[in-house]
């Protein structure tokens, strides 16, 4: 089974309060999610230290870079997609020139497409803060400034059709990650990946905490590839 087990009493508490519908049980939900999230990263550390020469790694939602870079070190190949073209820019001269990594103006998500990007309202005053909030997703005033970017979008089978066995994929794409693993998991999985280490946004989102709750069950239930739905 793909799923995490709690360690403690106090995690087996968190885990049998989160189901619940109220307040109670969200907030049990982020409490458990927050002792989750090291053994995620841990497992991606772990997954990520035995890649070289000949893997393949997607970054989808590269943001900077930080984690191309970290999954470039390894000497795999790093596919690395951001649709924003400012952050795009900034993304180019962070890894653009590393031999092992190619670079996609393009957001990911269960279709292909034009999609409108919406920035966070922070990003004219401090871009390199804020651009990793923008969303082709959430749409909430009070987060996101007025207007959109027209940016091109790639379909996640599309991107796997594309490419060879892909060994390890990090998905933080601002909501866009649920019409993704609804259509994965509720239908054929794509065959050529190893592992999904994905973020699911529920804190920015709270409405979507049910849907959040049955694809981890789903994921649960699959064996291979690993999803792994606890991304911070």
């Amino acid at each position: 089974m793909a799923a995490y087990r709690p360690e403690t009493l106090f995690q087996t508490l968190l885990s049998r309060i989160e189901p619940w519908d109220n307040a109670i049980g969200r907030s049990a939900g982020r409490k458990l999610k927050r002792r989750y999230v090291p053994r995620a990263l841990a497992e991606f550390e772990a997954r990520a230290a035995q890649l070289g020469p000949g893997d393949v790694c997607l970054d989808l939602g590269a943001n900077l870079g930080a984690f191309t870079w970290r999954l470039a070190a390894t000497g795999a190949h790093v596919h690395a997609y951001e649709p924003d073209p400012e952050t795009f820019a900034r993304l180019a001269e962070a890894v653009g020139h590393l031999p092992n990594v190619t670079l996609h103006q393009q957001a990911v998500g269960a279709a292909s497409g034009t999609v409108h990007l919406r920035r966070a309202i922070g990003y004219a005053d401090d871009p390199g803060r804020w651009s990793q909030a923008s969303s082709v997703v959430f749409r909430q005033d009070d987060r996101f400034a007025p207007g959109t970017i027209a940016v091109e979008q790639l379909a996640f089978r599309d991107l796997l059709a594309g490419l060879p066995h892909v060994a390890l994929i990090k998905m933080d794409i601002e909501g866009s990650e649920r019409e993704i693993l609804a259509d994965i998991l509720g239908g054929d999985m794509p065959g050529n990946f190893d592992a999904l280490f994905v973020e699911t946004h529920e804190a920015q989102a709270p409405e979507t905490l049910a849907e959040v709750r049955r694809l981890r069950r789903l994921a649960a239930q699959v064996d291979r590839p690993r999803i792994d739905l606890y991304w911070p």
